[in-house]
């Protein structure tokens, strides 16, 4: 490989990986912005509010992927109604998301 190749594929990891690093640290920092709309979707008073299970089961760690989680919100499952959109928005769903994703990593489960 010529140098100028290495220097961009160097160049090319590097910006990949601080990528990386950003986007976790935004989905960090909106996890209080999703802790509030877990809270005000209702989600709270069958999961806990740090989504551990009360009633209704843990969410604790996630193991479903975006599409899977959006469509149990939607359609329900178990004993879980379907939830519409005048109850919880899309955008909704996206912060409840990143908020559970965000307590299922290594450095929350407690």
């Amino acid at each position: 490989m010529r140098r100028g190749s290495v220097v961009r594929v160097s160049v090319l990891v590097s910006t990949l990986l601080g990528g990386i690093c950003v986007g976790s640290v935004l989905a960090q920092n909106d996890a209080p912005q999703g802790k509030q709309a877990f809270s005000d979707a209702g989600c709270v008073m069958c999961h806990g509010p740090s989504a551990r299970g009360a009633d209704g089961p843990s969410l604790i760690p996630m193991e479903r992927d975006y599409p899977d989680f959006k469509s149990i919100v939607r359609e329900g499952i178990g004993e879980m109604p379907g939830q519409d959109e005048d109850n919880v928005l899309d955008e909704q769903i996206v912060m409840i998301y990143e908020f559970v994703l965000s307590m299922s990593q290594p450095s929350q489960r407690r």
